[in-house]
């Protein structure tokens, strides 16, 4: 019975791999063969996974917990289970741009760079999918990151304005107190 509860359990947890954008469309076979080639990796809370600069040691699937991505100290995201973490610097063979802490205590599925690398380098269609659809992923944080630059710009453009009306307003005034000055 708990063999049938497991066989479930690896099921939809590969169902949900599916979704994260790294494993986009990427058969459940070869999503299982990663699990072969990964082991459990436990982190407590408050516990770092990488530090910015850090080379890519592998491929980290947060199966439990919660993640907080940081750039130069500053909070840049929040990550739940079920999500890749890593590929980009393992793919790119560059260092991380980002730290990683647990927020909780997290289970993680650990592939080691060899391991990893070496399974992409045997299934060149799975290598092409996992490419495509990181190359998919980084366009959409790209237009993303676009937009709310574009934002950003627009409420620049309405403070400029606002400064300029009361910069004007501020002339005026001192204008009226110089005339009754006289």
């Amino acid at each position: 019975m708990s063999s049938l509860r497991e066989t479930n359990q690896k099921q939809q947890l590969v169902q949900s791999l599916q979704k994260v954008p790294l494993f986009y469309r990427v058969e459940a076979r070869y999503i299982q063969v990663l699990f072969k080639l990964g082991q459990a990796r436990q982190v407590a809370n408050g516990d770092f996974l990488w530090f910015e600069d850090d080379m890519p040691n592998g491929l980290y699937v947060l199966l439990r917990g919660t993640v907080e991505l940081y750039v130069g100290g500053e909070s840049l995201d929040r990550l739940e289970a079920v999500q890749a973490l890593g590929g980009e610097a393992l793919l790119s063979g560059r260092p991380h741009r980002e730290e990683v802490v647990c927020a909780t205590p997290c289970l993680f599925l650990e592939v080691p760079t060899q391991n990893f690398l070496y399974f992409l380098e045997h299934n060149s269609s799975v290598a092409q999918r996992i490419y495509r659809n990181m190359v998919t992923d980084l366009s959409v944080q790209l237009k993303n990151a676009n937009d709310e630059v574009g934002v950003l710009g627009e409420n620049c453009r309405e403070l400029e304005e606002k400064i300029d009306e009361a910069e004007h307003h501020a002339n005026d005034l001192n204008m009226v107190r110089s005339l009754r000055g006289r």
